[in-house]
């Protein structure tokens, strides 16, 4: 498509809008491409001019988000689509037109023990011990952990396809209650290993009504030198009968990248899954965190997780 009949449809877009009560739009600039996807001649200068474009004339009709400068390859997959730092930094260009104009109250973290559902707190966490605490929790052999690791009161680990990978499961502070904390190292032989953290308990379903709306939540880090980690992300998981046979539903915060394509060496941040609706037919609900591995990767990695939390919203 010529940049002119871009432009025209971009207008086209912004006029309707403008034209339409209750609407609200916010263009981007795109970002550039890198490596073998890169744009260059013609495509090149065109991507430059529509990028000028956006922030010199479409800024003066709505709001413009710039996506392109200070994109980098590194916050790329495969020199196109975002990974968790580019995601992370189109939000950070995004997000603040988004708070400047709407009320937003950020994800919905737990912040203290006592944050659990009850008839004076029908938002609680639908989970016990949100905020970690304890060195209770089961850890299988499947996890391969080495000597003196540690798990959370009232949590689980569950491990598979984890020949040559070791792990150290320990306790620290975070900045409510405790993290979780599971140190990788070693060599995965065979792709498909991955580390489940969740509670041991499902979630109470007489605490729920037709027409609950249900997420989890979680605070998260990666820290290290190595991209062997292909997701650390919250999983909700509601399972129902659907046609005779037993059917789960996965809302996740994310989806783990497919090898060789893995998550950066380091991130921190909040994680929200998608919603599920409840119509009292579920079987079994439940959450988790899923820590999926790359293989043939020497593992040098910490991930981390804190404030973890089921609630209706």
């Amino acid at each position: 498509m010529a940049l002119a009949d871009t432009k025209a449809n971009v207008m086209k877009i912004v006029t309707a809008f403008l034209n339409t009560p209750g609407k609200y739009l916010i263009v981007g600039t795109g970002m550039p491409r890198f490596g073998g996807r890169a744009l260059a001649g013609q495509a090149l200068a065109d991507a430059i001019a529509y990028k000028d474009w956006v922030l010199n004339y479409v800024s003066q009709f709505v709001p413009v988000a710039n996506c392109w400068d200070g994109f980098t390859e590194a916050m790329t997959v495969e020199g196109l689509h975002p990974n968790l730092l580019g995601a992370d930094f189109i939000s950070s260009r995004v997000v603040p037109i988004i708070t400047a104009n709407f009320e937003f109250p950020g994800v919905p973290l737990p912040t203290d023990a006592g944050d659990i559902y009850s008839a004076i707190r029908p938002f609680g966490c639908l989970n016990a011990n949100p905020l970690l605490a304890g060195t209770g929790g089961a850890l299988p052999a499947g996890v391969n952990a080495v000597a003196g690791s540690v798990l959370a009161d009232g949590y689980k680990a569950v491990g598979s396809g984890l020949t040559g990978i070791t792990t150290r499961w320990y306790k620290e502070p975070a900045a409510y209650g405790e993290a979780q904390c599971i140190e990788l190292g070693g060599n995965m032989a065979a792709a498909g290993g991955y580390i489940y953290v969740q509670p041991t308990a499902n979630v109470v379903q007489t605490n729920l009504a037709a027409g609950d709306v249900i997420e989890m939540v979680s605070a998260v880090d990666i820290v290290g030198s190595s991209r062997g980690i292909l997701a650390w992300e919250a999983e909700l998981t509601i399972t129902k009968t659907v046609s005779g046979a037993s059917t789960t539903f996965y809302y996740r915060s994310m989806d783990k990248y497919q090898e060789p394509f893995t998550m950066p060496a380091s991130f921190s941040g909040q994680l929200e899954t998608q919603r599920g609706t409840i119509d009292l037919t579920e079987t079994v609900i439940t959450s988790r965190m899923g820590l999926y591995l790359a293989a043939g990767v020497v593992l040098d990695s910490k991930v981390k997780v804190s404030q973890y939390g089921v609630r209706k919203i």
